[in-house]
């Protein structure tokens, strides 16, 4: 393999094209390292494995710990842009069936092309008594293929997105062999998340890894052309490159060690020079020091698919070891999984999920109650009895009939009108029948929820640096709330994860009522602060309600949605703070434009609190432009910018909104230009002086009732 440095890495990670290699997973894991979320070295795994290795012979046990092969419930998430089943990304049922098929044969040896390993290699050919199952039982106990289809939205994905793409569809890796398949971009065809040690000091990173754990494989390297015309890359057609990813994925190394003549810690598998790449012919000879045959048949080198047909004993001994071993995070306990067992079916259940309206913090006292509801039956719901109180008061019931919603289907049904007072309410809602009989799973049939009637009003341009915390803030389901804290801004609005006595939980941070009537474009910069601590992902969503706070939604175009790495300026395990400029992301942008010329907005700064590290927020400033790059005059009222000789511009930066009046008169006092403005902040006003003659001038700035003057020459 072409040995990747940081430097191409980054490259990667920022969407650059280069040709596609078979396999990502060592430039991956170099990356987690780099970037803080592993702490360990290869070379501690290894020393990790080879003592557990050795208390497993000093006990006289062999690897093997369990009779009958080991099951692995597998979930494939395919990943596609809107196309029909069985077209381009979103590949068909049956590719993903071959798939399944190549890796049980290719683990227990039983592929047709066994036949191919040269006697050189025989003797120490391994079989793994190993079956991998696509899942029977969904996370929620329902029955399931065990594969989900999600439109992401985009025809390719990077690296740098695996954040993004993984979120779209996750099921727990503690239970499920998670298997992304998309187009992707980059130059790779696959990579898989290697198994982590527990060596002491490193239990806070391995949670952390969960939601990113699994395998990740290009739609076009997926299922065999054995099983039928899929469209799969000629040299990578034969379904191997989810066995070389698993291999992985179960703690093997590249057969050639990622090293010059380097070693992959199997005794079996005999020392190789570099890679392989292409179908050769055997017998290859590589030198690492000595004249050696290479083992380019084996899943862990690159060759094409055609040419790959074994794992040795050595591997199957460390992959089981690796299974056996119930310390290693997400991988012992696969074996256990309810996703190998039929579905639940005792019982009819419906979950509240979500409340839709009203938003946590809203200005109408009347507003319509709106639930999503889901099916964790496995039988339609065709009819439900809810009941709802605020305030503590007597409950009222909605009874729905008529339904028809199919097992894990999501209705959003409106109960009723529900009457808010000013400030703070306490909203309650339960199911307590469905199909006409008690539900059968309270635990996950009630909601109670905060929501803060609030009507104060503001209109842009707008600047808040947190003096005090004026703006509404709000936990929906009870919780730590955003304060002010000390920063080298004197205070910031924070929410203090670090040290919260609960969560996971929402905290939210609203602006009042913002008026963006008068406006056709519209802008926000804010500052940022915040330290991912290796482990814990925190998360920070910016929300936009277009009806005084009754619903909320993504912004558009583009979606502030962060968490983890992706969120922060820093790693820290320590209490973040910041108390320098560095500690914080400075001005960042959001273009509101979509959302001028209405009367209502409000934005939400929702924090979901993991129990991570601090966020700050500081600085938010509302433009009346969509410019990206506005004029910085630092602490000047005003500056004059002369763009030409007949064109000028004036830029304000006032501590508060005012009136301004611009004059431009001749030293005798004749006016030649005169312009006002009210509510004037952070504006740049255009002045045209194409029709004044040449002479000498004087710029006059009236702000409130003060007076400022400039005197200019205008040459022609």
């Amino acid at each position: 393999m072409l040995k990747v440095s940081f430097t191409f890495l980054l490259l990667l990670l920022n969407g650059a094209a280069w040709a596609q290699q078979r396999c990502g997973t060592v430039e991956y894991m170099q990356w987690l390292q780099k970037e803080g979320k592993i702490k360990q070295t290869d070379a501690q795994f290894e020393q990790w494995l080879e003592h557990k290795k050795s208390l497993q012979f000093q006990q006289q046990q062999s690897a093997r710990q369990q009779a009958g092969p080991y099951q692995i419930p597998v979930v494939v998430h395919v990943i596609h842009n809107g196309e029909p089943i069985g077209v381009g990304r979103n590949i068909p049922d049956a590719q993903i069936l071959s798939q399944i098929n190549v890796i049980n044969k290719d683990f227990q040896r039983l592929n047709a092309d066994a036949g191919n390993t040269p006697p050189l290699f025989s003797p120490v050919a391994g079989s793994m008594d190993i079956e991998f199952v696509l899942a029977q039982r969904d996370p929620n106990g329902l029955p399931t293929t065990g594969i989900v289809r999600v439109n992401g939205g985009q025809s390719a994905w990077s690296l740098s997105q695996e954040t993004t793409f993984k979120a779209l569809s996750y099921w727990p890796a503690e239970d499920y062999l998670n298997i992304w398949v998309l187009n992707f971009s980059g130059g790779f065809i696959g990579y898989a998340q290697f198994p982590v040690s527990t060596l002491p000091g490193l239990e806070e990173y391995l949670d952390g890894l969960a939601e990113t754990d699994g395998v990740v494989v290009d739609y076009q390297a997926f299922g065999s052309i054995d099983d039928g015309s899929f469209d799969l890359d000629p040299n990578f057609n034969k379904g191997r490159t989810l066995t070389h990813e698993l291999g992985h994925f179960f703690g093997l190394r590249h057969i050639w060690g990622d090293n010059l003549c380097g070693t992959d810690y199997i005794d079996d598998t005999p020392t190789q020079r570099n890679e392989t790449t292409g179908c050769p012919v055997h017998p290859v000879s590589t030198v690492c020091g000595t004249p050696i045959i290479t083992m380019f048949q084996n899943y862990m080198d690159y060759t094409d698919d055609a040419c790959m047909n074994l794992y040795t004993q050595g591997q199957v001994t460390r992959m089981e070891l690796i299974l056996d071993d119930p310390s290693v995070p997400r991988r012992n306990s696969l074996l256990s999984s309810p996703g190998l067992l039929p579905p639940d079916c005792g019982v009819l259940d419906a979950a509240i999920i979500e409340k839709i309206s009203p938003g946590p913090v809203t200005c109408g006292a009347n507003t319509q109650l709106k639930l999503k509801i889901r099916n964790y039956s496995c039988d339609p719901i065709t009819a439900l009895k809810l009941n709802y109180s605020i305030n503590g008061s007597a409950p009222l019931t909605t009874i729905f009939t008529g339904l028809n919603l199919i097992p894990n289907a999501v209705a959003e049904l409106t109960l009723g009108t529900v009457v808010l007072t000013s400030g703070l309410n306490s909203l309650a809602t339960t199911i307590t029948e469905v199909n006409g009989i008690p539900d059968g799973r309270p635990d996950n049939s009630t909601l109670t929820t905060n929501v803060l009637v609030d009507n104060t009003h503001e209109r842009i341009p707008l600047r808040e640096t947190f003096d005090q915390l004026t703006w509404p803030v709000i936990n929906p389901t009870e919780g730590t709330l955003w304060t002010l804290n000390p920063t080298n801004f004197e205070q910031s609005a924070s929410f203090r994860a670090f040290d919260a006595p609960d969560g996971p939980n929402e905290s939210w941070l609203t602006t009042p009522l913002l008026d963006f009537s008068t406006t056709t474009t519209a802008s926000v910069f804010f500052d940022l602060s915040y330290a991912w601590n290796g482990s814990q992902n925190d998360r920070l969503r910016i929300l936009v309600s277009e009806d005084c706070g009754n619903t909320y939604q993504n912004l558009s175009p583009t979606p502030f949605d962060k968490s983890g790495l992706q969120l922060a300026n820093t790693i820290s395990t320590e209490f973040w703070q910041p108390i320098v400029e560095s500690d914080w992301q400075l001005r960042k942008f959001i273009n509101l434009s979509n959302y001028a010329g209405q009367e209502a907005i409000r934005l939400a700064f929702v924090f979901t609190n993991k129990n991570g590290n601090n966020i700050f927020l500081d600085n938010i400033e509302f433009f009346v432009s969509e410019d990206p790059h506005p004029v910085d005059i630092g602490d000047d009222l005003y500056s004059v910018y002369w763009h030409s000789d007949f064109e000028a511009s004036v830029t304000f930066n006032l501590p508060e909104r005012n009136s301004v009046r611009i004059d431009v008169m001749d030293v005798m006092g004749r006016l030649y230009i005169s312009t006002s403005a009210p509510d004037i902040l952070n504006q740049t006003f255009p002045i045209d002086i194409g029709n004044v003659a040449a002479g000498i001038y004087i710029l006059r700035v009236q702000i409130g009732s003060k007076f400022y003057a400039t005197k200019f020459f205008m040459s022609r």
